[in-house]
This record gives structure tokens, C-alpha cells and sequence, in this order.
């Protein structure tokens, strides 16, 4: 039986008088592989905080497999990951790569947290050998690459086993190898560990060859739907009117479309 993992009805969120989201209504069917796109300020990394119940809604609904963000945070948090836009690890604390991946797990734990070590040795030597890290799981994190350091933070969201991964710029300050092989891995994580996907992305091209869903964001959806339905000039003009890069996007919807 399909089912609505994703459903927002006419959300709109505001920070005091500015609004950041306007009647917003989208419906996403698990599994799905899913990419926000829009300009600075449109709201992307604000939808993918207030799925998980850290921004609530001035008006609608929201419904993440069926659990309501905002009345069941704790449910909602313990069948999806998250990676936030800056990687909130200390680097100068001597923090390992198993240590990082073992705080994914301790976030979802209710206290008394017992540790059955065993067990989250297991857990955590799985997920880094799915973001292909498996050998590095007693280097520090501090020296990492960007690029690893990136798939580190999967691991740590995907340790717990979710059935949604929520990304915000995860090609950010990457180089063009390493967003390649980024999106190669996102894609295998909802492809082959049947993880829905939903990602905030300024840049899209490394994932494009992978077909994802696009919903075109600036405050309100101006569309949703495969590259060749959305990239297109008619969209973008909209969703980014007065910014200086309409005329790259609507090339690259041309070129894709």
C-alpha cells in the first residue's frame, strides 16, 4: 500500500512579521528521491526545519508519515535523520569518526541511556561502511576532507536506521568530484536502503542524471515535478525574479528540458 510520507496543507510560517513561507501544499509518496530549489531567503532550510518540528506553522498542516511535527516531535525525530547546512561538530575537541557517527545514536536514545556496545559497535561500523568510510572509523574528524566530513554526518543520520533523510546543502564547499560522488551516494540510500530523500540544494546538476523530484521554492511552490517539467524559463522567472542568476538557471532548464 502506498502511503503520503510527506503532506503539507497551506502552511504558512513567519519569523515575527516576515513571512518565510506562504500556503505552501505539496503531498510526497515514500519512497521519494526530492530536491527544494530556490534563491537565498526562499525558505528551503526553514520547510526542512519545520518537518521535524524545530519552526511550527503560523497556519496549516503538516504530516510526516502521518505524525504531526509539531504535536509528536520526538516520534517524527526518531524516523529521520537530518544534516544541517554547517557541520555542528566541535573540531577542536579530538573527536574520532565513530564518535561523531555514535552521537546519531545517542540523540535518539530516551534517558537512561544504556548502552549495549556491541550493538552500536555494529550500528556504527554498518552505516560508515555505507557512506564508504568504513575504514576510517578511528581517524580523527578534524583532519577529514570536506567530502568526507559530509558522508561522516550521513552516517550519523542514517545510524538509526530513518525512513526519511532531510539535507540542507549538502554540495556545499565541495568540489565537483566530491558532489558527484556525493549524489551517487544519496541516491544509493534511497534506492538501495529504501530512505526517502528530501535535500535544500542551490545546485542541482550533480544529481540530475538520478531524475529527482523537484519543487521550485521562493516563499511559495512554484512547482514541483521532473527537471524537464519545472526547468524551465516560464517557472524560474518566477521563482527568481530579481536575481541575477535566472539567466544561468533558465539555461540549464533549456539544456534539460
Amino acid at each position: 500500500m502506498i502511503m503520503s510520507f510527506i503532506e503539507l496543507t497551506n502552511v504558512t510560517i513567519k519569523y515575527g512579521s516576515i513571512v518565510a513561507l506562504e500556503n505552501i501544499s505539496f503531498k510526497l509518496e515514500h519512497p521519494f528521491f526530492a530536491i527544494i530549489m530556490g534563491p537565498n531567503g526562499a525558505g528551503k532550510t526553514t520547510l526542512l526545519r519545520a518537518l521535524i518540528g524545530l519552526v511550527k506553522p503560523s497556519r496549516g498542516e503538516i504530516s510526516v508519515f502521518n505524525l504531526d511535527p509539531v504535536k509528536d516531535p520526538y516520534k517524527v525525530r526518531s524516523i529521520v535523520g537530518y544534516v544541517p547546512q554547517m557541520i555542528t561538530v566541535d573540531t577542536s575537541v579530538p573527536l574520532r569518526v565513530r564518535d561523531v557517527v555514535l552521537m546519531g545514536i545517542i540523540s535518539k536514545m530516551k534517558p537512561p541511556r544504556v548502552f549495549k556496545t556491541p550493538r552500536i559497535n555494529y550500528e556504527i561500523e554498518r552505516a560508515l561502511k555505507v557512506v564508504g568510510l568504513g575504514e576510517l572509523h578511528d581517524e580523527l574528524f578534524s583532519i577529514l576532507s570536506g567530502g568526507q566530513k559530509q558522508r561522516v554526518m550521513i552516517a550519523r543520520a542514517i545510524v538509526t536506521k530513518p525512513k526519511l533523510l532531510l539535507l540542507d546543502e549538502p554540495f556545499s564547499m565541495l568540489d565537483a568530484e566530491a558532489k558527484c560522488e556525493l549524489a551517487e551516494l544519496i541516491y544509493r540510500l534511497y534506492r538501495e536502503m529504501n530512505i526517502s530523500i528530501l535535500m535544500a540544494a542551490h545546485e542541482i546538476s550533480p544529481c540530475l542524471p538520478y531524475e529527482p523530484l523537484i519543487l521550485i521554492l521562493n516563499k511559495k511552490l512554484y512547482g514541483i515535478g521532473k527537471a524537464h517539467d519545472v526547468l524551465v524559463r516560464e517557472v524560474l522567472a518566477k521563482a527568481y525574479a530579481g536575481y541575477m542568476e535566472i539567466g544561468k538557471i533558465a539555461i540549464l532548464g533549456e539544456d534539460h528540458g
